[in-house]
């Protein structure tokens, strides 16, 4: 597989790698004396045989062990090259390893030849440093045939974090089916719906006719319960088109996969690690809804919520879905609203939700299992103690629960197992509340835990 490494990402530097306390120094003058010499290519290095030995188990063998080599003064290295193997020398006696993008793979190849295990680490450290979108399924099948471990791990986490990037680069097309199995069978996929494992696995697939054999085994690796219905009816309407594909969705409507029947399929845990930010001048036609992929660090747009004039509204996240609930509006004049909005993210558009009981601003609200509460705030006549909350999916719509100790607006909330706290706030006065108000979701009742010592 061709592996190219992006240009000018970093400088090309010395790197220099700390000595434990068991490492021999080779510096002083005792192991600066040559006793041996290495011929490579037709060069001859001259070196010192007890310093080699305690650097390399390869060197240790050829010199202190049984084989002919060990009785010799002039030894002949053969499968390396003198370019590497001087930098190499250097690096041995004095510690200091000078690497670049032209030359890190050939020093790498030729330190894991002669098992000098610290240049080897330096390479690997090098190399994930020049990590990139367009190499990393290279380097990551290259790590791994070299045996480099946490090359190999730091090239995969790029792979996982950034799949519906990798798909797309040719690099993908050419992986072996055990790469892409291994890949596609990581609950640490970031991918929120499974739909593009679904398409990873048909591009892969159609790229080679040879690979249909494995595309039965491929799919029971899908998350089936984490596929779209938009993506699912858009894969049954192509199975009557001249898609290339076609093929290939039809033998998946006539074997239905084993795994896809035998009950609820574990989520993909990195894809849930995300937040969402909403906001933005409440005067403009739209407000900004961003979201932030910490594994990557990467900031995607979102559909907008289109909401002119609204604000002091209160956005809680539940299940895969974050929720605007509430505001004030203004129209002619301002006033309080029932509005419940939700953006949905496996679909990633907003739909309208069944209306608060109460019209209200201010207030706060929070997701418990897939539950959201909402509680408090002000409506026009004043502020309510009042909760009421929804159970997302069901068709109940919106029910009272028990009020707060004390109405307040502005507070901060948070869940903690089965309890809802509600922390500070303004009362009817204006005032700041310094009270914790706690709701124990089993038993419906609130009751004031503590008293903040900084109230806000």
């Amino acid at each position: 597989m061709a592996m190219s490494l992006r240009p000018t990402v970093f400088p090309e530097q010395i790197s220099k790698l700390e000595e434990d306390k068991s490492a021999v120094n080779v510096e002083d003058s005792e192991s600066d004396i040559p006793d041996a010499t290495l011929c490579v290519e037709g060069e001859s290095f001259y070196v010192n045989r007890q310093c080699l030995a305690q650097q390399s188990p390869y060197f240790r063998a050829l010199f202190f062990g049984s084989g002919v080599e060990s009785s010799k003064r002039k030894v002949e290295i053969k499968g390396v090259g003198r370019q590497h193997f001087r930098v190499l020398m250097e690096h041995t006696r004095r510690s200091r390893l000078v690497l670049d993008r032209e030359n890190v793979l050939g020093i790498l190849e030729t330190a894991d030849f002669l098992q000098l295990e610290r240049a080897r680490l330096l390479c690997c450290k090098f190399l994930e440093r020049e990590l990139h979108l367009s190499n990393c399924l290279g380097m990551m099948t290259y790590a791994w045939q070299r045996g480099c471990t946490p090359l190999y791990t730091a090239a995969k986490q790029v792979v996982l974090t950034h799949f519906p990037a990798i798909i797309a680069e040719e690099d993908f097309l050419s992986l072996p089916k055990e790469t892409v199995a291994h890949i596609l069978a990581s609950d640490d996929l970031a991918i929120i719906k499974d739909d593009l494992a679904l398409e990873a696995i048909l591009r892969w697939v159609s790229f080679d006719p040879k690979r249909e054999e494995h595309f039965l085994e491929l799919i029971e690796l899908v998350r089936h319960e984490s596929l779209s219905l938009t993506f699912i009816t858009e894969l049954l309407t192509k199975m009557k088109s001249s898609d290339p594909r076609a093929n290939l969705i039809r033998k998946l409507n006539e074997h239905y996969p084993v795994s896809w029947s035998i009950g609820r399929s574990l989520r993909r845990i990195r894809a849930r690690e995300t937040f969402f930010v909403l906001g933005g001048p409440h005067d403009q036609e739209q407000q900004a809804l961003y979201q932030f992929h910490p594994l990557s660090g990467r900031w995607q747009s979102c559909a907008p919520l289109r909401r002119k004039n609204l604000t002091q509204y209160s956005v809680a996240a539940v299940g895969d879905n974050v929720i605007v609930t509430g505001g004030y509006f203004r129209d002619v004049l301002w006033f309080s609203v029932d509005w419940v909005s939700v953006y949905e993210c496996g679909n990633q558009r907003w739909v309208n939700a069944p209306a608060l009981q109460k019209s209200r601003h201010s207030h706060c609200s929070i997701g418990v299992d897939s539950v959201l509460y909402v509680l408090g705030g002000s409506m026009d006549e004043g502020l309510v103690a009042d909760v009421e909350r929804l159970v997302l999916g069901s068709e109940d719509g919106w029910e009272g629960v028990s009020p707060m100790v004390r109405a307040v607006e502005r507070a901060a909330t948070a869940a903690l197992g089965l309890c809802i706290y509600v922390a500070c706030g303004l009362d009817e006065n204006g005032e700041v509340y310094s009270g914790i108000q706690r709701y124990v979701v089993k038993e419906d009742q609130w009751d004031v835990v503590s008293c903040s010592p900084f109230p806000r």
